[in-house]
């Protein structure tokens, strides 16, 4: 319950209006705490991604199980034009296909491998790989693509540098838990590509992690919709009130 402070209340009036409306106050403090817990548990889907043991935000909508910032991210771009490859699938193959023209997945789990063909998604081929074979197997495949996503079981260093070699002008690399791969993510800037990390909760983690955005230098990200970044999830929109932004 709030009232307007335009009208000056005395001490007495004030605590006439606790008592009829049954008002608990609470420090600053703790309000902000609320907010910021409901915005992660509800809004970013944190609570029910728990409950259901898989990523989804709080819309339903399946998601990486990468840093919400990174997430939120690329959900703001347009990336369907690109071509892209995800070492390590799952339920963020799901995702990728929402996002890209294509998607091609390599995977090291059979069982994974079989519950992603099992989803029939039209614009994913879905390879087996194995840990000691996936570099080799990502020249193998003949190509070059606009954004590669590693997350897998497997040497992330080597697989950071065979990115390198497989990467378009243009494009962009992921590296998920990049906090743990400072090697894989030594190489890639090494590659001469320029780093982002997105540090921050994800789905069905107690701790923070990170995910680095490795750019190529040709890189111009392309809003999905009529503006970039997007309000973020649980944020406030005042871009039409906005009196400092306007040309």
């Amino acid at each position: 319950m709030f009232w307007t402070q335009a009208v000056p209340k005395s001490p007495l009036e004030v605590e006439a209006i606790k008592r009829k409306f049954d008002i608990v106050e609470l420090p600053d403090a703790e309000i902000f705490l609320a907010s910021a817990t409901h915005i992660l548990a509800r809004e970013l889907g944190y609570k029910t991604s728990s409950e259901r043991r898989s990523c989804v935000l709080g819309d339903g909508r399946a998601i990486p199980m990468m840093s919400y910032g990174l997430v939120e991210y690329v959900l703001g771009l347009d990336l369907s034009a690109f071509d892209l490859l995800e070492l390590g699938g799952g339920g963020s193959t799901q995702f990728w296909a929402g996002c890209a023209r294509s998607v091609v997945t390599l995977e090291t789990n059979s069982d994974w491998l079989k519950s992603l063909q099992a989803q029939g998604l039209r614009n994913v081929e879905a390879r087996l790989s194995t840990p000691e074979r996936v570099a080799s197997d990502v020249l193998e495949l003949g190509r070059k693509f606009d954004a590669i996503i590693i997350d897998l079981a497997a040497n992330r260093c080597r697989l950071a540098m065979r990115a390198l070699e497989v990467l378009k002008a243009g494009g962009f690399v992921i590296l998920d838990n990049s906090d743990w791969y400072p090697n894989a993510s030594r190489a890639l800037r090494d590659g001469d590509l320029i780093q982002v990390d997105f540090h921050d909760f994800r789905p069905l983690h107690h701790f923070r992690c990170t995910t680095s955005l490795f750019m190529h230098r040709e890189f111009r990200p392309k809003p999905r919709a009529a503006r970039l970044p997007l309000v973020p999830i649980g944020g406030k929109d005042l871009a039409d009130t906005n009196q400092w932004d306007r040309p």
